[in-house]
């Protein structure tokens, strides 16, 4: 158990080419761990950000090389490893058990986030809930997740180095009733959001919604996002970055491709609520959780 970490929250620009984007990814890796991170993030899709008809064959697995190799990462830098997000291959059960094919006829995969501890424990895995499906002003498809991937349906929590962690992905941070489900058994510590958010909504959105989330739940967020163009008009905003329990920006990427540094104290977290006691002012039992 700790009282301070230092988070490390990268900011690349993934492609189609998945043995380029993973060597990208793990360099970030060490370079945070070498300026002493506790925690490394990194963003939604890092391994594979492509077309989806391929997304099934860039899939992954819990005994796949990816997460090996995520696994060793964690345990030679001597880190907490939330590895973003990438395509996690449905077991035989599940094909049984969930349609498959997407609405363009593509195999799919879960869009799941994995957590690696200091000694390269597999300790969280999460599975996106929330699918973007962008309409037109004529209700028609533009762009829809759903199309390559499953939806999770599982809220995942963890306590790691003492802080109590909820774990969300991009979409998902535009529902504050997933985030109270969250802090349901207890207040969250730290909310951890990989994400690839889109230039256009993340100019208008994802700072804004990032602060609303710390404030709502009195917590540091923790936030990797996406940046750059990553081929076929995809385009990503970029700022990854952590802010605190008041909602005060600790650090951000910008624009750009980097790592966002800060630390994070229980000391803060207990500071902001016991001057603003909203969350011991909640009435669940006027309007819910």
């Amino acid at each position: 158990m700790k009282d301070r970490l230092l988070l490390a929250s990268v900011c690349m620009c993934s492609t189609e080419n998945k043995e380029q984007n993973i060597d990208t990814a793990l360099a970030y890796v060490k370079e945070a761990a070498k300026r002493g991170a506790d925690w490394v993030l990194l963003p939604e899709v890092f391994a594979y950000h492509g077309p989806y008809e391929d997304i099934y064959s860039k899939g992954e697995s819990d005994d796949g090389m990816l997460v090996q190799r995520l696994q060793e990462a964690a345990r030679d830098f001597g880190i907490c490893l939330f590895a973003g997000s990438f395509g996690e291959r449905p077991s035989e059960q599940e094909v049984s058990a969930k349609a498959l094919k997407g609405r363009l006829g593509h195999d799919r995969v879960y869009n799941t986030s994995y957590v690696f501890d200091r000694t390269g424990k597999l300790v969280a895995k999460y599975r996106k809930t929330h699918l973007f499906n962008l309409l037109d002003g004529e209700g028609k498809p533009v762009y829809c997740e759903s199309d390559g991937f499953l939806a999770g349906d599982q809220p995942v929590t963890l306590t790691l180095d003492g802080f109590r962690v909820g774990m969300a992905i991009c979409y998902d941070l535009r529902f504050p009733s997933f985030f109270e489900a969250l802090a349901r058994d207890g207040a969250l510590d730290v909310i951890v959001l990989p994400s690839a958010f889109t230039l256009q909504t993340g100019m208008d959105h994802w700072e804004l919604m990032i602060r609303a989330r710390a404030v709502e739940q009195q917590s540091y967020v923790f936030a990797a996002n996406q940046v750059g163009h990553h081929g076929r008009g995809k385009h990503s905003y970029g700022h990854s970055m952590v802010v605190d329990p008041w909602g005060y920006v600790l650090a951000n990427t910008g624009g750009v491709e980097g790592l966002a540094l800060a630390e994070i104290t229980k000391a803060r977290i207990a500071d902001v609520r016991s001057r603003l006691p909203a969350l011991q002012n909640r009435r669940p039992e006027v309007y819910g959780r």
